[in-house]
């Protein structure tokens, strides 16, 4: 790739990640104030209170129709299925459990946002031709610890919210069980931390550039 079309794409980034930040910015305001006004128009009665929540969890499905919701019966009957995912509860009648999955999101997203926002700057800063700096070394490896730290909370926050939204759920349906359940992704664990490598030979690269300056 030509140094032109390097430049190029460089400039195309740069605008892709300005359009995103706007979008996310919009949206770091407007959902927390969407979660509440919901919130408090879910009617008192818990009867006539429904709204979706989506929840990552671990689920089991018996041919046995007595292994209901979260009971653990001693004769469940046979195991049909068993999975985990991101799984979108309908209707559900907690009110807790809507404030609390629209808290665990907004947290991400600040997570999210704040890594957008560093990426942001660093590209801006190879637009203007600046490429071996210690700031872009800086920004680069907190762009790394941004990664880490989506993928260390996400779980965490993913697993102990979900224990919380099922017993504030109480979800009971016949043959079917619902568990917390945590998953860590050692590989993107892995590309932060390759990244925080990369920001250290951008550092010492910055280095001789600007011992090479300075012999000049």
């Amino acid at each position: 790739m030509s140094p032109v079309q390097q430049n190029k794409l460089t400039v195309l980034v740069k605008r892709f990640l300005d359009i995103i930040r706007i979008l996310f910015l919009a949206v770091a305001v407007i959902w927390p104030l969407t979660v509440l006004i919901i919130g408090l128009s879910m009617p008192d009665d818990p009867q006539e209170r429904h709204a979706d929540v989506n929840v990552f969890l671990s689920f089991h499905v018996h041919s046995d129709e007595t292994a209901n919701g979260l009971s653990t019966p001693e004769d469940q009957g046979e195991l049909i299925m068993r999975g985990r995912g991101d799984l979108q509860l309908n209707n559900t009648r907690g009110r807790l459990s809507w404030y609390l999955a629209g808290a665990i999101s907004q947290i991400l997203l600040f997570i999210f946002l704040y890594g957008l926002l560093t990426m942001r700057k660093l590209f801006a800063s190879l637009v203007e031709g600046n490429t071996f700096t210690e700031e872009n070394s800086e920004r680069l490896r907190k762009v790394g610890f941004t990664f880490i730290g989506w993928h260390l909370v996400s779980p965490l926050l993913q697993y102990f919210g979900s224990r919380i939204m099922l017993n504030d759920i109480a979800f009971n349906v016949p043959g079917i069980q619902l568990f917390p359940a945590f998953e860590l992704n050692i590989g993107w664990l892995f590309a932060g931390f390759a990244i925080i490598v990369l920001s250290g030979i951008l550092r010492e690269a910055a280095n001789l550039h600007r011992e090479q300056s300075l012999t000049i």
